[in-house]
């Protein structure tokens, strides 16, 4: 029975009162043969009672014979940092390395650690080690990314004014290959753009990544909800990677990042703080070959390089890159609808179904479309204006502005064009008078009414040929040319009912 040195002192301070060895067991609730012990280790000192009980607790217990040894072991202890190596790798288990452990030591099986010892002294090796040692990350798993709180001078080749480059980082959960890449700015455009390059250079894409909480990631994280921003979700769902930002105040939950950020200021940004850089292309050559320098060193920990232990250990883990290129979208948040059912962006205006007017929506914009959104769902889709101009989908407008809409000239000839090539010309002769202007409009107005009323078009450009044979302008004469199918009837020569015979003069008798 292991007794505290407390108890221990208390044993010697009663024998050194006279109490005999049960009446100190009946005070202290232990065993007499427990105090008799005790009365023998105290016999053994050469020291007296008192100075024994003033010694500290180091001593007492030295000089009382009591001290606790460490515990030696002839077991032979497998190296826990290529265990742990190891365990990165697909398909290998605890157990299998337990019987390689094993297999090795086939010549002195005794010395060999037993399955359940060999589980609980590589946990207790794991809980030794410092926090980023202890994170555990299997290949593939997760991406940690961030940018430097240090930026790079760019010198404008003809201003000669200095931009401050952001500096973005991304590291491999399992492997610690590491990529760094220079933009201008931490927008949203730029943030995803980096992800994009990080995952043409590892070739691949992981299960997770991981952000802090800046706002081209994270809109809002608090105890019970996490938004993350809309144009990081779509490309989330593009490349196929869930995204787990990091809590805030919890630096374990991005110790890699934090690792691989100070790594890159260190290493790479310091060895260029001298040199002068005039484009962005030019610095982020001169952190590639940084990079590379990086992932080829080896690594004390481990023994291996960063580009080994990834080619080893994760890059077949990782999902293959999408069969085309990710394009990417600027988006607007919070753009309330006016009353016209037109929104203007950039020098334009675009349409939303006038039911939307006064709603707040999004727009996304990429080179060639403009999408408009409600609560994250799609109400509208534009052709992207290039020049400034407007927009308007008929079906977006009230029943009473698409019908004003269509009675333009403008309309007037895309619809006459859409039905023939007739029509388009008696419509635009109608448009085209001076005088009667209005009179002019106001038939072809009504063409088009009638056209939808009788769903009559097939005939409108037969019609429409023979009335312009005859200069015929008017509505109510081309209406009538069709009901009567006066353009069908074919025309006959005017002297066909004469009959021949030999006392007609021909016209030859008149000309001697």
């Amino acid at each position: 029975m292991r007794i505290s040195i407390s108890i221990q002192r208390e044993i010697i301070r009663l024998i050194g009162k006279g109490h005999s060895n049960r009446q100190i067991a009946l005070i202290l609730k232990i065993s007499p043969s427990t105090v008799s012990t005790y009365h023998g280790y105290l016999k053994r000192t050469s020291c007296s009672l008192n100075e024994l009980i003033s010694m500290d607790d180091a001593q007492f217990s030295c000089l009382l014979g009591t001290e606790k040894h460490g515990y030696s072991t002839h077991k032979h202890i497998p190296d826990w940092n290529i265990i742990q190596q190891e365990l990165t790798k697909k398909n290998v288990t605890k157990a299998l390395l337990w019987e390689e452990y094993l297999l090795s030591l086939a010549d002195v099986p005794q010395k060999a650690l037993s399955y359940a010892q060999f589980l609980r002294r590589y946990k207790n090796w794991l809980k030794s080690q410092r926090m980023s040692m202890r994170q555990f990350f299997l290949p593939g798993e997760k991406m940690f990314v961030d940018f430097c709180g240090q930026t790079m001078p760019v010198i404008e080749g003809d201003s000669g004014e200095i931009q401050r480059a952001q500096i973005f980082v991304a590291v491999l959960g399992a492997s610690s290959y590491t990529f760094a890449y220079a933009v201008p700015s931490q927008k949203t455009e730029h943030w995803i753009k980096c992800h994009s390059k990080a995952f043409e250079f590892f070739g691949g894409i992981p299960e997770e990544i991981v952000p802090d909480n800046l706002k081209a990631a994270v809109i809002k994280h608090t105890r019970n909800e996490i938004i993350t921003n809309q144009a990081y979700e779509e490309c989330a769902e593009f490349y196929g990677f869930r995204i787990m930002p990091a809590r805030s105040r919890k630096p374990k939950d991005k110790s890699l990042a934090e690792i691989g950020v100070q790594i890159v200021q260190r290493w790479i940004l310091a060895s260029l703080r001298n040199r002068s850089f005039f484009s962005m292309e030019e610095l982020n050559a001169a952190i590639s070959l940084g990079i590379e320098k990086l992932n080829a060193k080896q690594s004390k920990t481990y023994q291996a390089s960063r580009l080994t232990r990834f080619i080893e250990t994760e890059q077949h883990a990782l999902k293959p890159l999408p069969q085309s290129h990710y394009i990417q979208a600027e988006w607007h948040y919070g753009i309330k609808v006016p009353d016209d059912y037109h929104l203007y962006w950039q020098k334009s205006y675009y349409s939303v179904p006038y039911r939307y007017r006064f709603s707040t929506v999004d727009i996304k914009a990429t080179e060639s479309t403009l999408e408009i959104l409600l609560n994250r769902n799609r109400i509208a889709l534009h052709s992207r204006l290039i020049t400034p101009g407007k927009s308007t989908h008929p079906e977006h407008m009230p029943d009473e502005h698409r019908y004003q809409a269509e009675q333009t000239p403008e309309e007037l000839l895309a619809w006459a064009e859409s039905i023939g090539p007739h029509v388009k010309k008696w419509v635009q002769l109608n448009i085209e008078q001076k005088r009667h202007y209005a009179s002019g409009l106001k038939s072809a107005r009504r063409l088009k009414k009638w056209a939808r009323q009788e769903q009559n078009k097939e005939r409108l450009d037969s019609g429409c040929e023979f009335a312009l044979r005859y200069n015929i302008l008017s509505f109510e004469h081309l209406k009538r040319i069709i009901k009567n199918k006066s353009d069908l009837i074919t025309p006959r020569e005017a002297t066909s009912w004469v009959k021949q015979h030999g006392n007609l003069r021909g016209a030859d008798y008149y000309k001697s």
